[in-house]
């Protein structure tokens, strides 16, 4: 304390030099302020982790079921919204729980729920019409069984036909099964495109 000052005095009535009053007085300011960074921080962890548990999740394509369209090592963005509520769209590439395992396989969609599909000579027909599949890989294409799809199913199948165990093996997926929509590659990078 200099000459001159008198000493400021603390709510327990001790004297404390003006310096130390102010570093307190800056302290006391700067308190809030760190409260309202970890509540920021705490609030965006509890948006990452609702976003990772009902909007949004990556997944990566392990085989060639899907080629040519997706490769092996393709990084995807899954969006969960309307999982297990919405059925999926006829050609929506979906991610479910695999049927005779605990894996995760990529599919895309051909048949909805209560059609009837058949492959034959190289062709998919749901309900008596062709479908037009540009992203199929040229296949040998068999003749396989016609299959009802139940109303709470769908019929899915890899793009790489030849390649693919899908609805032709274990026949159509439970609705309860799918864990979501591919909705684009984002890495690689030369490979970052919107999924159709």
């Amino acid at each position: 304390m200099e000459e001159g000052e008198s000493p400021a005095m603390t709510n327990m009535g001790e004297a404390v030099a003006p310096e130390a009053g102010r570093e307190r007085g800056r302290a006391a300011r700067r308190s809030p302020r760190r409260i309202a960074q970890a509540g920021m921080i705490l609030l965006a962890a509890a948006v990452a982790v609702a976003l990772r548990l009902w909007v949004i999740e990556s997944d990566i394509v392990e085989g060639s079921s899907m080629a040519p369209g997706l490769r092996s090592g393709d990084y995807l963005l899954i969006s969960k919204l309307g999982r297990g509520r919405r059925v999926p769209r006829r050609f929506d590439v979906i991610t479910f729980r695999a049927p005779l395992g605990k894996d995760v396989l990529i599919k895309r969609v051909v048949g909805l729920p209560g059609e009837f599909v058949w492959v034959w000579d190289k062709q998919v027909y749901v309900g008596g019409g062709r479908l037009h599949e540009p992203y199929v890989a040229k296949w040998k294409g068999a003749f396989d069984a016609p299959a009802g799809v139940g109303r709470d199913r769908v019929y899915v199948l890899g793009d790489n036909r030849d390649q693919s165990e899908d609805s032709r093996v274990w026949g159509p997926v439970p609705l309860s099964s799918v864990r979501g929509r591919a909705l684009l590659v984002f890495f690689p990078f030369q490979r970052a495109r919107i999924i159709r």
